[in-house]
C-alpha cells in the first residue's frame, strides 16, 4: 500500500467520523465506524478516539507506516438520516468490499445532502407541540394555540441561525415565549390549560438526544464524551427553566402580581 493511499484511507475516515458526530451520532458509533471501515480498506491496524469536538485516528499499513489524523468536529444539528447514510457505507464497505475512494465519494455527497427543508421545520415543529400539549391532557384549543406558539420559536432559531446565535439565545427567548404567551392568554381565555400548554412548547427544545449520549456513553465506559453530553443537557435544561421562569414572572407582573 502506497503512502498516497494510506493518506486517502485516513481522509475517507476522518470524513466519515466527522458527518457522525457532527449530526448527532454517539462518541462510540464514530469509533466503531472508522475501526470497521479501516480494516475493510486494508488497514493492519486502527485506533480511534472521539470525543464531542474532535476525532483522533493512528492508523497502520501493511508495509508498516503509521499514520496519524485530528479532525476538529464542530456540531451542525441533529440529521439522523446522514448517519444512517454513513452507516449504509460502513456497511457496504465491510461486506462487499467497497474501494476506499468510492466511499469517500459517497461520504462526500452525504456530507453535502441537505437536511429537512427548511419550510417543512416550522410546521413540523408545530405539530409535534400541539400533540405533546394534547398528550398532557390540553384539548384542540390549547393545541393550537401551543402549536403557534412553537412555531413562532422555531422561527425565532432560524431567523438567529442566520446571525450564528441559535443555540442559547433560542433557547432563552422560545422558552420565555412558551410561558409568556399561555399565561397571557389566559386572562382572556380562562378555560386554558396552561400547564398542558407550556410542557407542550418546551418539549421539542428539551435535550433528549444528549441525555441519551450522555447515559449510552458513560455505561460503555468512554466518561470525558459522558460528562460532556450531561454538561450539554444540564446547560440546556437551565436555559429553558431561566427562560420559562422570567416569562412566567414578567406575565406576573404586568398583571399586577396575579
Amino acid at each position: 500500500m502506497e503512502q498516497n493511499e494510506t493518506e486517502g484511507i485516513l481522509e475517507t475516515l476522518q470524513l466519515a467520523g466527522r458527518v457522525i458526530m457532527e449530526n448527532g451520532g454517539e462518541t462510540y458509533r464514530v469509533e466503531e465506524t472508522v475501526c470497521r471501515m479501516g480494516r475493510a480498506f486494508g488497514l493492519t491496524e486502527v485506533e480511534s478516539f472521539a470525543v464531542p469536538s474532535g476525532i483522533f485516528i493512528t492508523c497502520k499499513n501493511a508495509e508498516g507506516d503509521v499514520k496519524t489524523g485530528i479532525q476538529r468536529v464542530r456540531r451542525g444539528g441533529i440529521h439522523l438520516e446522514r448517519v444512517d447514510e454513513v452507516n449504509r457505507v460502513s456497511r457496504h464497505t465491510e461486506h462487499e468490499g467497497l474501494p476506499w475512494r468510492e466511499a469517500r465519494t459517497e461520504l462526500q455527497e452525504i456530507a453535502q445532502r441537505k437536511g429537512m427543508p427548511t419550510w417543512l421545520r416550522i410546521p413540523a415543529n408545530s405539530l409535534c407541540a400541539a400533540g405533546f400539549c394534547v398528550m398532557f391532557g390540553g384539548n384542540l384549543l390549547d393545541a393550537g394555540i401551543t402549536g403557534l406558539v412553537a412555531a413562532l420559536s422555531e422561527s425565532m432559531t432560524m431567523t438567529l441561525g442566520r446571525f450564528r446565535m441559535q443555540s442559547f439565545a433560542s433557547l432563552l427567548l422560545g422558552s420565555f415565549f412558551a410561558t409568556f404567551i399561555p399565561l397571557g392568554l389566559l386572562r382572556w381565555l380562562p378555560g386554558l390549560h396552561t400547564e398542558a400548554m407550556v410542557a407542550g412548547a418546551l418539549m421539542p427544545m428539551l435535550p433528549g438526544l444528549a441525555m441519551t449520549n450522555a447515559v449510552q456513553d458513560t455505561m460503555r465506559g468512554d466518561m470525558i464524551s459522558g460528562v460532556s453530553h450531561f454538561g450539554e443537557a444540564v446547560l440546556t435544561a437551565a436555559l429553558l427553566a431561566g427562560g420559562s421562569m422570567s416569562g412566567a414572572y414578567m406575565i406576573r407582573q404586568l398583571m399586577g402580581g396575579a
